[in-house]
Formats: C-alpha cells, structure tokens, sequence
C-alpha cells in the first residue's frame, strides 16, 4: 500500500467518524517483505533503520507532538550516556519498509544524513532490489521492564492513546503490539518446553531441542449486530467490566470446525437466548485487534427470529432492544471524546471500534438489506 499524507497522517478519530468503511488499524502502508526475510544482523544496525520501542507493551510516546518516538540503533546501543542498553536485551520484530516520513515526524534524534541502503548488505537481507532513498527499514522493541533506557519520550498504552494518533500511527503501533506480545507469550516450544528463538525478524520462533516453529497467529472473533424482525430495533448488551453506561455488539471467538454464521448463532444464543438465522448471516468489515494476544474482529450482521432475551450465564450484565431514536443518541455521544462526566446517558463505543461502525451503518442506511 502506497503512503498517501492527507489519509495516513490524519487523525485516526476523526477518520473513522467520517469513514464508515474504515477500521482502527487498518491503513498500514509499510511492506513487510513476507518474501525476502533473511539475515538481519546486518540491516538492523545500518543508519537507515528505525526502531520504535515499547516496554510492558507500552508504546513510547511524544507527548508534545503526539507521535510515537522513533530511535536509530546508533542512539539506542551505541551513544556513550548512561542507557546501559544492549540488543541482546531486546526482543526486535521487523515491521517493514516504508517512507521515512514516519519517522523523521517524530525523530528526536538525528545521527547522520540518510543515505542509500548499501545494495550488498540489502541483498543479504532482502533478496531483492532495494528501496528507495526516501525509505526506512522499522522494526518494534521491545525494552526489558528492568533495564534502564532513559530515553526520550513517555511509555503509554496504546489504547487510551489512539484518540490523538494517526491512521498510520494507530496501524504500525498496532502491529508492533500484537507481534511483542505474540513473543512473549511463545518463549517456550508447546511440544516439549524447551526455549524459542526468534528466527527472520520476529516472524517466526524455532525451538532450540525439538525444531518445532512457531508463526504469530491472530485469533479470529465474530462481533455481530443483530437486527430485529421489525428492522427497527437492534440488539445491544453490556459487561460488568465495561465502562458505565456503554453497550455495544455481541462478539465471541470462533471456535474449531466453525463457520462464521455458526459462530454467530452460538455465540448470540449464548450470550442472550435469541436465535438467529445463520442463512441470514451477512459480512461487513473486520479490523485488526492487537490487544488480548491478537484478534481479528469480523464485523457482521445477522437477523433475529424471536425476540426474547434469556441471559444463559453472568458473561453480560445487560442485553436490550434499542430504537433507532434511542441509537441516535448513543452514538453522538460515543463519538464525544469530550463528554461531561456527569452524563449518564447510555452510549456505544468510539468510532475507533467495529461496533461503532457497525452499529453506525445500520443506523444511517436507508435500507436493512445488507447482503452487499
């Protein structure tokens, strides 16, 4: 995907609200060269690489520009002050070439001109021609809780940061995320426990006794609207650990030999006791997820055939019909990132979440035909 400024560097918040085809995460424009990994000792440490670091997933922050902070490894594992860090320290994942209009944003630190990625080093990693001047190769860090770094910025979650970032900032951080944590979470082979190492920049762990590779995986989950037989009531319902006075979609993860319209109709039945028409069942968008290890949220809507609402288990504390009026109000206000405290009217989540858009659609469409 070519980087295109008036998309990728607009904010992420606001582009969702006026774009009801676009997801929180999606828009990543960097080549991540599924074909041509190799060897990286070379290419991590060339001055045309660019690192951004994370620690307990936590995204380095520019809180005065509002961008991530991306470092060279000149200024990370070289510079004479007192950082004490060393790449064997680090976990790294490649992420991708791209523009170095990424990075340069955001740079605190300049150590030499950019100049064109010497061919030969290129060839070792890449197997392929190399990029342009205009290009950074950018990988994530991932920085030891116990170290001492000193570096310029300010550690921050992700989340609560996605309403001042960028479509491309929300999307690279998010994939930088999902792959940290994918390796922490594999640091042993699930065959016979012995340690992983991380092969080809972060794509893959091989098992130092038993071979076994690992790839990152990304879990699949259904969040469904479902539409009343009267087309004018949609299906919403809450959980004891979500913010007060939110409802949103159903959703649930798709289990083994399942379909997406079975999922669907377990996952809602469960949940609230409606059945739904699995034939009825039809797709919208998905978005890339990378917090809780890595999900894939797949967007539906599906229709109900009864209307009675049983709640089968204490997964959801609330599970309600609501009118389009009552929806038109929910989602002004879930799209009020400055709203009162004090307003205890109900609400769905943010533009930046599937549901929202979900939900949105719904509401803003002339018609409940949503097989295209």
């Amino acid at each position: 995907m070519s980087l295109r400024p008036e998309i990728h560097f607009s904010s992420v918040f606001e582009h969702c609200s006026l774009n009801n085809n676009f997801q929180c995460f999606q828009g990543n424009p960097l080549n991540r060269l599924n074909l041509h990994r190799k060897s990286l000792q070379d290419i991590v440490q060339h001055s045309q690489s660019r690192f951004l670091p994370f620690r307990q997933f936590k995204v380095l922050f520019n809180q005065e520009k509002k961008q991530p902070v991306w470092l060279t490894y000149q200024f990370l594992f070289e510079n004479t002050n007192e950082q004490k860090l060393t790449i064997d320290q680090c976990e790294f994942v490649l992420l991708g070439i791209g523009s170095r209009l990424l990075a340069d944003r955001s740079s605190f630190v300049t150590t030499t001109e950019p100049t064109k990625i010497d061919s030969k080093l290129l060839s070792k990693f890449l197997l392929a021609s190399e990029p342009t001047p205009d290009e950074y190769i950018y990988f994530a860090l991932s920085i030891p809780n116990n170290s001492t770094d000193n570096l310029p910025g300010t550690y921050m979650e992700l989340r609560p940061l996605l309403s001042q970032l960028s479509v491309i900032d929300a999307a690279v951080c998010g994939q930088g995320r999902a792959l940290l944590d994918w390796h922490t979470s594999n640091q042993y082979c699930g065959k016979c426990g012995t340690s992983t190492i991380s092969l080809e920049g972060g794509t893959r762990r091989k098992c130092t006794k038993c071979n076994h590779t690992i790839y990152p995986r990304t879990d699949p989950v259904i969040i469904t609207l479902i539409i009343h037989a009267d087309k004018e009531h949609v299906l919403l319902g809450r959980k004891p650990s979500f913010p007060p006075f939110v409802y949103t979609c159903l959703a649930g993860f798709i289990e083994p030999g399942e379909s997406i319209p079975e999922a669907c109709s377990r996952e809602v039945w469960e949940e609230s006791g409606i059945v739904v028409d699995t034939n009825e069942t039809h797709y919208f968008d998905s978005q890339p997820w990378p917090f809780l290890g890595g999900q894939l949220m797949i967007g539906c809507y599906t229709y109900a055939i009864d209307e009675t609402i049983t709640l089968h288990d204490s997964e959801l504390e609330d599970c309600r019909w609501f009118s389009r009026n009552e929806i038109a109000d929910m989602i002004q206000r879930g799209r009020n990132i400055s709203l009162d405290k004090n307003d205890q009217g109900l609400r769905i989540p943010p533009p930046i979440a599937i549901a929202h858009q979900l939900i949105y659609n719904w509401y803003s469409r002339k018609t409940n035909n949503f097989k295209t």
